[in-house]
């Protein structure tokens, strides 16, 4: 129902419509950051820096093994032990390194889905805001 202000008339449901779709997207931000991407991109693009962030993990649980180790190990120092111990540990590394970026490609697909749906209904209540009072607009100006 249009109210006057001013010279001009103000309709409520569409001013509450606005309102509910400005907050939808303030409080959705992160998600339309999201949606720019293509989904394969997204996806490859986070299980990369997920691999990245694995390998500095791995990395850094080698050197406190071999600091909080190192006694036994200098004092043991034979070829044949060293290149063991190095190929359990890239046994390991590789597992969890298969095993944390399947977990995180079904992450990342999961959220990149959600952003999607967000995204759809969003654009829905754009279209739904625009039709509606589209066809008013046209009539008042008539």
């Amino acid at each position: 129902m249009p109210v006057p202000i001013g010279n001009y008339m103000v309709n409520r449901e569409k001013v509450r419509l606005m309102t509910e779709l400005s907050l939808f997207r303030r409080k959705n931000e992160p998600v339309f950051q999201i949606t720019k991407y293509f989904r394969y991109d997204y996806i490859v693009w986070h299980m990369l820096l997920a691999g990245v962030r694995f390998t500095f993990c791995a990395g850094i649980v080698a050197a406190l093994f071999v600091i909080f180790d190192s006694e036994s190990f200098f004092y043991n120092i034979n070829l044949s032990g060293i290149a063991e111990t190095l190929e359990q540990y890239f046994f390991y590394y590789i597992s969890g390194l298969v095993v944390y970026e399947i977990i995180s490609f079904f992450i990342y697909r999961r959220r990149y889905d959600k952003a999607r749906s967000l995204t759809r209904y969003y654009n829905t209540g754009l279209r739904r805001l625009a039709r509606r009072f589209d066809y008013i607009d046209r009539e008042q100006r008539s």
